[in-house]
């Protein structure tokens, strides 16, 4: 390649190295930022440019400026400080090969002496951008005046080439190249580089913050609002967003509407359970009746309006007689029963103005705000008694009934008091004096009676009827219907009450329970039973079997073994001669103590007869395992024979059943000849009930009983059926309470 020589540009337009480094320094505006001189505004305007404080479009402004802008900016510093060092060995070639080239071209025509073709020659290396000036110099020093625009300028670089032709050296072909092209094509690529960087910056930015606020920023608004909503007061009110995306906002979202699902279940649950809470404070949760707490504040604003309009008020104090029965024989569901009946049975007997509440167990209260008279009173409260009396089937089992009578003590606002406390203080003494008048009756409270006379079936009463032996047995026998003849009797508790005449033991059994007579008064049967068993044996007299009734209470007594042991000796009684009678729910609870303590009457020789079989839950597992003498069908079931079915064949299962466990069985409450063939058909032989003969007083010659004693012989003194006066007889309605031998 030929030699080349280059001239030192104009120092007035700086050298090359300068012009590089201009080139390739860094633009002022990616400087990083010069601390303001401002003082800071705060340590919390400093902290939201903290990363975990910027909020989400920050945060992706401040991505978008370092993932976009931040790498087009370095993309043109990088090409600044590249761009000279690539561009200038380009341009040195391209000089080098337009000067060989035209070198080359002009040799020929410059031999030849051609001067308009070198003229045509120079002009078309003077096109090229980088050529200024072209400059034919002989090897004799003359030369053609140069062709170009580079006289004057600065930045102006001169080559040199020989030019040879023919082997003869023709002269110097001399080219002036302008060094500011280069810095135009730098600058040029840097403009258009930087165009592209915008666009690129621009376009993606866009592109990115749509995708982001269309992926990102809107669904978190959703979440936002929906989370927010979530936590208002009023939740539940907060609509469901619908989320049909199926990315991880979406999922989130739709964990949101499952939380707000179940939110709003729980609150549901909540409010109801507040709903109910409410309700039991301040309703009887069994009869749904207001209770003491809500009837109190219903009482208070009938009283302010009976202040008001002088209006008489009168507070009803009522009280189910016998109601302990029911839970001892039928079980405290039955008493549930019971209740809820004669809780809604008080609703439809009472006027809506009206109030009735449960105060306890089974007492409840009546308001009648606005009582016209003593006639008013009364018609409510009979009103009330009678409703109360009314037979409650059994669920489940129509058969079997329930039936209580009520007391009802009546205090009069403002007569007998002017506040609830003393009102029902006096309705409560009211209520008393009617069970002691007799149970199921009502009565008016009135300050009359001496404080030194014991009311009756009060605790002094029943004290002074045990000391005055005013409590006696009767005896009703039990009829083999086999034979005609008695196989035993049972005895039955009544009080000869000075004033009242004879009560049977629901007259006075449930006020000896409440105040702890009642250990007394069965103890006292049991010996005076005991005692005439062995008075008749003593005369001669065939009696049979000795049952006496026990309560469950007195079942559990810990001294019934020893003072049966007592009883049995001191009258020289067998064993089978003595029989207890209990109900079968007595028995059916406390599986083991029940089971040792029948143990223990065993061993005496005391036999267990279970009554009430057929009208109380009875467990047959618990039957096999007792094993009593003898099961008793219940008064209320016979009375039903024999035209009722389902009673008959309830009847006939019971026998087989006994059969089967080995176990005798009674019937009791038999009033007619037809009950009387239907138990023998279902093969129930011992009866007992008024067609064969009535409770009596103790005899030394009982009509019932046969004689062993000398000159009397047995069948002489054994009663047929057909010989009882059948005008004792009374109605068959009332058969199931007139022959319960209770």
């Amino acid at each position: 390649m030929p030699a080349t020589t280059t001239a030192a540009a104009d120092p007035a337009a700086g050298s090359p190295r300068a012009a590089h480094a201009h080139v390739g320094a860094t633009p002022t505006w990616l400087d990083p930022p010069r601390p303001s001189a401002q003082p800071p505004r705060g340590r919390s305007s400093a902290r939201r440019w903290h990363w975990p404080h910027m909020s989400i479009r920050m945060t992706v402004l401040a991505a978008i400026l370092a993932g976009v802008v931040l790498p087009g900016l370095g993309m043109l510093w990088a090409d600044a400080r590249t761009a000279r060092v690539q561009i200038d060995p380009l341009i040195d070639r391209r000089r080098e090969h337009l000067l060989s080239l035209t070198a080359i071209a002009v040799a020929e025509p410059w031999h030849r002496g051609q001067l308009a073709e070198l003229a045509v020659l120079q002009a078309a290396a003077l096109r090229d951008p980088l050529v200024c000036g072209v400059e034919l110099r002989s090897t004799d020093g003359a030369g053609a005046a140069p062709a170009g625009s580079c006289a004057g300028k600065a930045g102006v670089t001169w080559s040199e080439q020989p030019i040879i032709a023919g082997g003869q050296l023709l002269g110097t072909l001399r080219m002036g190249f302008d060094t500011r092209v280069r810095d135009q094509l730098l600058s040029d690529r840097q403009g258009a580089l930087m165009r592209l960087v915008a666009a690129q910056v621009v376009l993606g930015a866009l592109v990115l913050l749509w995708v982001l606020n269309w992926r990102l920023l809107r669904p978190i608004d959703r979440l936002k609002r929906q989370a927010g909503a979530m936590a208002q007061p009023d939740a539940r009110a907060a609509p469901r967003v619908d989320w049909l995306r199926q990315d991880e906002l979406g999922v989130l979202g739709q964990h949101l509407n499952l939380a707000h699902d179940r939110l709003d279940s729980l609150l549901a649950e909540l409010e109801s359970s507040n709903a109910e809470l409410r309700r039991l404070a301040m309703v009887d949760q069994l009869t749904g009746l207001p209770n003491r707490r809500l009837f109190r504040e219903l009482f208070d604003h009938a009283l302010a309006v009976a202040k008001r309009s002088q209006q008489t008020m009168a507070l009803m104090f009522i009280d189910l007689d016998r109601f302990k029965h029911i839970n001892d024989t039928l079980g405290h569901p039955a008493g549930d029963e019971l209740l809820r009946t004669l809780g809604q049975r008080l609703r439809q007997v009472m006027r809506g103005s009206d109030i009735i509440g449960r105060l306890s167990g089974d007492e409840f209260l009546a308001l009648l705000p606005d009582v016209k008279g003593p006639e008013a009173i009364a018609h409510t409260a009979l009103r009330v008694i009678h409703a109360i009396e009314g037979p409650v089937p059994l669920a489940g089992k129509a058969a079997v009934q329930m039936q209580v009578s009520a007391s009802v003590g009546v205090a009069l606002f403002p007569a007998d008091g002017g506040g609830f406390d003393e009102l029902l203080r006096h309705a409560d003494q009211a209520m008393y004096r009617a069970k002691a008048a007799g149970r199921g009756r009502y009565v008016l409270f009135r300050e009359v009676q001496r404080p030194d006379t014991p009311k009756p079936g009060s605790d002094a009463e029943l004290a002074m009827a045990l000391t005055r032996h005013e409590l006696l047995l009767h005896y009703q026998p039990v009829i083999d219907t086999h034979t005609g003849r008695a196989v035993g009797a049972e005895a039955l508790l009544r009080w000869q009450h000075p004033s009242q005449g004879l009560l049977p033991p629901a007259r006075f059994f449930h006020r000896a329970e409440e105040c702890g007579q009642i250990h007394a008064l069965e103890q006292l049967a049991l010996r005076s039973a005991c005692e005439q068993l062995a008075q008749w044996k003593a005369a001669g007299v065939q009696a049979g079997h000795m049952a006496v009734n026990l309560s469950a209470g007195e079942f559990r007594h810990e001294q019934l073994p020893r003072l049966l042991a007592r009883a049995l000796q001191e009258h020289h009684l067998g064993a089978g001669e003595l029989e207890l009678e209990l109900s079968s729910h007595s028995v059916m609870s406390d599986p083991e103590f029940t089971q040792a303590r029948v143990e223990e009457l065993r061993a005496l020789g005391v036999s267990l007869v279970l009554e009430d079989v057929g009208s109380s839950m009875l467990s047959l597992s618990r039957l096999g395992q007792l094993h009593p003498a003898r099961i008793k069908i219940d008064s209320a079931l016979v009375s039903r024979l024999p035209e009722d079915l389902e009673a008959c064949a309830t009847v006939h299962a019971i026998v087989q059943l006994a059969r089967s466990l080995g176990v005798g069985v009674a019937a009791s409450g038999v009033e007619t000849e037809a009950q009387r063939d239907a138990l023998t058909r279902a093969g129930c032989h011992w009866q007992q009930g008024f067609f064969f003969a009535r409770p009596g007083p103790a005899s030394n010659e009982p009509q019932w009983a046969a004689h062993t004693s000398p000159g009397r012989p047995v069948a002489a003194t054994v009663l047929a059926p057909s010989t009882f006066d059948q005008r004792v007889l009374r109605p068959a309605a009332n058969a199931s309470s007139r022959s319960r031998p209770h």
